[in-house]
Formats: structure tokens, sequence, C-alpha cells
């Protein structure tokens, strides 16, 4: 029996627009592999598919540095004209949007009875700017729509680490396989099937591909 769907949040909730950041590094005067690289066997940290967060970011994504570090950091890579506000604008240009259809969608999963909880690989610059978007209007705050969220800077782990999808079902309290994990990378679905979660993998180019894994598993 299903009781719980997981969702990730880029890439499944929130569209991700990967070529801005890499156009804001490039204006900035940095590496973009300072944030971003090749997923392979060194670099799992996934931020979308087929790509990773490097070592620096992975860190500040799992909050062993603060924003002031992570931005001290990158701004040491940056001519000295660039400032924390350009950083941080750069940093986030990757966000994109969050139809408001997928949160309606997610609104009557819970009046059916589901319980819906969001688990991400973020970092505390983009989850508050996030928030500050998507989940301040009224009916659709966090806590309107998920009853529990996993972000990997708070809680210090990021996927596709087992200990992340065991402290999840440890907090939600519900047996794993009862448990449906979204995610559109597949590392990270084949880590929460191995850790005995049901699994989806979102394929981000097809139109509809929530709301079809959604029909799919809901049946």
């Amino acid at each position: 029996m299903l009781t719980d769907i997981i969702f990730d949040l880029g890439g499944v909730l929130l569209d991700l627009n990967m070529d801005d950041i890499g156009l804001a590094c490039k204006r900035l005067g940095i590496n973009p592999e300072l944030f971003f690289v090749e997923t392979d066997g060194d670099n799992t940290s996934t931020v979308c598919q087929g790509i990773s967060a490097s070592k620096a970011i992975t860190a500040y994504q799992v909050g062993e540095i603060t924003s002031e570090q992570f931005l001290s950091l990158v701004l040491s890579h940056c001519p000295k004209d660039v400032t924390s506000e350009n950083v941080i604008e750069a940093w986030n240009s990757c966000i994109g949007l969050i139809p408001e259809y997928r949160l309606d969608m997610i609104k009557a999963l819970r009046r059916k009875g589901y319980h819906t909880h969001l688990l991400s690989n973020t970092n505390d610059l983009h989850w508050e700017d996030i928030k500050r978007r998507y989940f301040s209007k009224p009916g659709y705050t966090c806590a309107d729509l998920f009853d529990n969220i996993f972000v990997s800077h708070e809680v210090h782990l990021a996927k596709p680490d087992p200990e992340i999808y065991h402290h999840a079902v440890r907090v939600i309290g519900r047996p794993a396989e009862q448990c449906l994990f979204i995610d559109d990378t597949r590392l990270n679905v084949e880590a929460a099937q191995h850790e005995g979660l049901q699994g989806a993998w979102l394929d981000i180019k097809e139109k509809d591909a929530l709301k079809a894994i959604l029909s799919e598993y809901l049946q």
C-alpha cells in the first residue's frame, strides 16, 4: 500500500535553467566547473540529470560551509569588481519556474489522504529564494504542501547517500516500501530503491511526466 510520496525539487517540481548559470559564470569571469561538473564516480551529488555539484558546492549543499563562506570562495575566483550581490544573482539564475498546477497536484494528493514530502539536494541561498518565490503564497506554503521537508543543507546529507533515505523514512515513520520517491536522476532513484523505497525516474524531456508517474503508481 502506497501512503507517502516523496518529491525531488529541481527537475521534478522546479524547472532548472542550467544554461543560465553557465552564462552568468561566463559574464562573471569564473569557471562554471567551480559549481557543476559531469556526474561520475567521484562526483555523485547530483543536481540534475548528468550534472553534479563540484566538491566545493557539495560542501555547501550539505551545510559544511555557510553562505558567507560560499560567497567568499566564489568571489576569490572573480574579478575584483564583482560583488556578493552579483554572485547571488548569478547563482540563483538557475532557478526556473514551479508551475502552479504541479503544486495543485500535490494538494489534490493530500486531499486524498496521501502524505507528501520534499527531498532535495539544495543549499541555503537557493532554498531561501525558492521559498520566497513559490512557497509564500497563502494556500501554497511549505506547510500546505508537505508533511516533511528534507533539504540537504539542513539534514547534512545529500542524495544518493543511503543515509538520507534512511533519515527520511525514520522521520516519516512508515515502512520504506510504502513510500514512493520521484527524482529526475536515475542514480538517486536507484539508491532509494536499494534502501527499500519505491522509486520512479522522471524524464524531464517528457511532457506531463510527473502526472504520468502519479497516474501509474496511484491507479
